[in-house]
């Protein structure tokens, strides 16, 4: 995970980016539907895990395990 540093442009950072995934945020998609919707911002799928990993830790994403299905609090 990226943060931002005196190395590292806020802009670069995993945090920053997590709000691609936030900002255009639709319901009933999945995890796959996210990476495909965001997948220009991010570097690789890796980046866009984390970023997933940290909303959810946040608490701003919940995960349908059934479904698999991408809920937003």
């Amino acid at each position: 995970m990226l943060i931002p540093t005196k190395f590292t442009r806020l802009e670069e950072s995993t945090l920053f980016k997590m709000r691609c995934i936030l900002a255009e945020k639709r319901g009933g998609e999945s995890v796959l539907d996210v990476y495909a919707r965001t997948r220009l911002s991010f570097s690789d799928a890796i980046e866009f895990l984390h970023a997933m990993d940290i909303l959810f830790v946040l608490d701003l994403v919940e995960i349908d395990s059934e479904s698999e299905v991408v809920r937003y609090a």
